[in-house]
């Protein structure tokens, strides 16, 4: 029995999230994680159809979209283009798509039809699988964003922000392993030693590190991350 992840950085990110407590920590007999930072749900409706060609009748996928306001292309043999928010504006192609093709509403229309496509071609497989959104309700778990009113603060770090020198500490925004933790105990799941091992675990190594451009080489050395490429 495996089980399959797809999302952003909420998802898979430089340290564990609740996708990785759950594969890591829960009754599987292998994980693999296809989030990746950056992603937007068009992206993610189409790895979940390249998923679901390869699963087992018992495996289970969890499906986490994220926010609206973004752009995806497939370049073969390349990838998914990952900019991330429309709002970064962080390069030539965001520019472009914000300056002649953004509409909010249009993109929240967008992000609705591709859940309910996937929602609709999962079922008719049989597959096994839960939803979770960035900051609204789909399916049967809560939105990750409740993770905003746990008493838990986030982690500060140099160079947070890539190609901006930092001369001081400023906050990563993304949850912290003990964020996700949190949420899958709010979330109703069942929090094994072994998931409380691999958090604790996760947190020392952090506790140690200051800049941010290091945290995922060295969690990797732990083994507490995997740097591993999934799908076309």
């Amino acid at each position: 029995m495996n089980l399959y992840a797809i999302g952003c950085s909420h998802t898979r990110y430089v340290w564990p999230t609740f996708a990785d407590i759950l594969g890591r920590g829960g009754d599987y007999d292998n994980f693999y994680n296809w989030g990746g930072s950056g992603f937007g749900n068009f992206a993610i409706m189409n790895r979940v159809i390249e998923i679901v060609d390869i699963m087992e009748p018992e495996d289970t996928i969890i499906v986490q979209w994220t926010y609206p306001a973004r752009f995806d292309f497939h370049i073969p043999g390349e990838g998914w283009y990952r900019g991330g928010n429309l709002s970064n504006n962080n390069d030539q192609v965001q520019n472009t798509i914000n300056s002649y093709a953004f509409d909010i509403d249009s993109y929240e229309m967008l992000t609705n039809n591709y859940i309910a496509l996937t929602k609709t071609y999962l079922d008719s497989k049989n597959i096994n699988y839960r939803m979770v959104g960035a900051d609204y309700d789909v399916g049967d778990m809560p939105a990750l964003s409740i993770a905003n009113d746990f008493d838990i603060p986030f982690r500060k770090f140099l160079n947070v922000r890539p190609n901006v020198k930092m001369i001081k500490k400023e906050s990563d925004h993304h949850f912290t392993p003990k964020h996700h933790l949190r949420y899958l105990e709010e979330s109703n799941f069942t929090i094994t030693e072994k998931m409380l091992h691999y958090v604790q675990q996760a947190e020392e190594q952090l506790d140690m590190l200051h800049d941010w451009k290091w945290i995922q080489y060295k969690l990797e050395d732990e083994k507490l991350t995997q740097r591993v490429t999934y799908g076309k």
